[in-house]
């Protein structure tokens, strides 16, 4: 029941937490009825131009051609009664995204002119469908396969949504400091999780201490090296239009830091639980080992998972910046010294470098507080 009582407390501990959070589209994409131009200008000699976007099914394909050889489409679309002729090769980037078929749906962007669409674009697919088939898909897998404790681990994703969603980002774009609101909502997932996952006992008491102490270094390691490397926090498209959307509650530097915080969090939880369950597994095989030898014997087991995890760590970072590499090796006027100096690459360096950290001394530091305090 213990158990039960977590995930119902993780899902709606923050679900009744105002949003403070404005639609970031308002500012920059014209919603519907919303003229392009300034009623000065509409109420002149210049058309009153408005825009909006609207979900469409494709009905018919006009043309299927190759343009420098990448495919383009044109494709007549219906919705709501309406039909709209699109052609991709007028956003070229667009029309190489999709694999674009009669009955497929998509979100057109329409560009009217006195009331008349003059220009019609395709903005994106519509995939919900897929994504609902593959997140269904993902939890029958974790439940045939961990039974209830797959189930559990479930309710503690959607735990860990809802305060990513309902409380930490609006309290963010609330004007709350994004450094104490992650560490907080970091803590809260982290408890939430590992009692609903691996029950309620002193073992798992001990991992989440463990966590808080890791939590506490990756905060302090995060905000070090971030300074020591001047880094802005803007070296992103995303958080450059975050910071000129909403520069009045935003601090840039701030979720910098508030994001490898988060980034640490998951880690943090496999590394203490899995050195405390190591320790109450050597207790239970042989009752007579000392402390000492217990801890020698799970940190032999620690240091493997240190080295699994730092390759890890690089390699997710490899395989997210891999366009950046690529691109880098393109250009063979930039150095390599040249090119890691990037503030966006320093940023990611910095982000694995403070995590690992903080990954690396949480494993004797949960081992410790395991053979110190978990006697039986």
């Amino acid at each position: 029941m213990k158990r039960w009582f977590f995930a119902l407390f993780g899902v709606l501990l923050f679900a009744g937490a105002p949003v403070y959070a404005q639609n970031p589209n308002e500012a920059f994409l014209p919603g519907e009825g919303e003229e392009l131009f300034g009623e000065d200008f509409a109420e002149g000699s210049l058309p009153k131009v408005e825009s909006f976007e609207v979900k469409a099914q494709i009905v018919n394909i006009v043309d299927d051609r190759e343009i420098g050889g990448q495919r383009q489409v044109k494709f007549i679309a219906e919705a709501d009664g309406a039909q709209y002729t699109v052609d991709t090769a007028e956003a070229l980037v667009e029309g190489l995204r999709y694999n674009i078929s009669v009955g497929d749906s998509v979100y057109l962007q329409v560009i009217l002119q006195d009331g008349e669409p003059v220009q019609v674009f395709l903005v994106d697919i519509v995939r919900i469908p897929a994504l609902l088939f593959i997140a269904l898909l993902f939890g029958a897998l974790i439940v045939l396969i961990g039974y209830q404790r797959g189930l559990l681990a479930i309710l503690g994703l959607l735990a860990t949504l809802a305060i990513i969603f309902f409380f930490l980002l609006p309290s963010i774009l609330a004007g709350a400091n994004p450094i104490s609101m992650t560490i907080i909502a970091s803590a809260v997932i982290l408890g939430v999780n590992m009692h609903l996952a691996h029950g309620v006992n002193k073992s798992t008491a001990l991992a989440y201490l463990s966590t808080l102490i890791g939590l506490a270094l990756a905060a302090f390691f995060a905000w070090l090296f971030t300074g020591l490397a001047s880094l802005s926090g803007l070296a992103s498209e995303e958080t450059v239009l975050l910071y000129f959307e909403a520069q009045e509650f935003v601090i840039p530097r701030g979720i910098l830091l508030a994001g490898m915080i988060l980034g640490a969090v998951g880690v943090l939880d496999d590394i203490a639980i899995t050195q405390a369950e190591t320790v109450t597994e050597l207790r239970e095989v042989n009752g007579n080992l000392e402390d000492k030898d217990i801890y020698q014997r799970a940190m032999r087991i620690g240091r493997h998972h240190i080295a699994s995890v730092v390759n890890t760590l690089v390699l997710a970072y490899v395989g997210v910046a891999l366009p950046l590499f690529l691109l880098f090796l393109l250009n063979d006027d930039i150095t390599m010294l040249r090119f890691l100096n990037e503030e966006l690459v320093a940023e990611e360096f910095v982000r694995t470098i403070a995590g690992t950290m903080a990954l690396i001394l949480t494993v004797p530091i949960s081992t410790f507080l395991a053979t110190r305090f978990n006697k039986r």
